[in-house]
């Protein structure tokens, strides 16, 4: 049986240069396959009817931007700074709001190896309080 659908926000050129750093790590199981350990806390997909009240979710998010799709990102930006072609400030971060999506699907329990691999399907929005959070078509 599956567990229920699972959230991250998933960088994909994260995750292609962590891999040809990291060969020996896998980045299909759990967490890693976000290269990020970025889940998206407290988005349900298909959870319900969510409240609207400012300690949960609002239809728009702290910028006032609709949730269409949600955005994410990892601390401070990028998942990873290509050091000799970027130009970066003293955190190593990028300033700013992310424009790239977070993403849903589900998780396994019984992946070949065991391992709980995620299979994001799609990007996550909130845009009836009523429908709560959803997959985008």
């Amino acid at each position: 049986m599956a567990n229920p659908d699972v959230t991250a926000f998933v960088e994909d050129a994260a995750v292609t240069a962590r891999a040809l750093e990291v060969t020996a790590a896998s980045f299909t199981t759990g967490m890693n396959n976000a290269a990020s350990n970025a889940p998206g806390i407290g988005v349900n997909v298909a959870g319900g009817a969510v409240t609207g009240d400012n300690q949960q979710f609002t239809l728009l998010d702290q910028d006032g931007a609709a949730r269409d799709p949600q955005v994410s990102q990892l601390i401070g930006g990028a998942g990873f700074v290509d050091r000799s072609s970027v130009a970066y400030d003293s955190s190593g971060g990028v300033a700013g709001k992310s424009t790239l999506p977070l993403r849903g699907g589900p998780q396994s329990a019984t992946y070949p190896d065991g391992t709980g691999a995620i299979t994001f399907t799609a990007n996550v929005d909130l845009l009836v309080l009523a429908t709560g959070w959803a997959y985008q078509p």
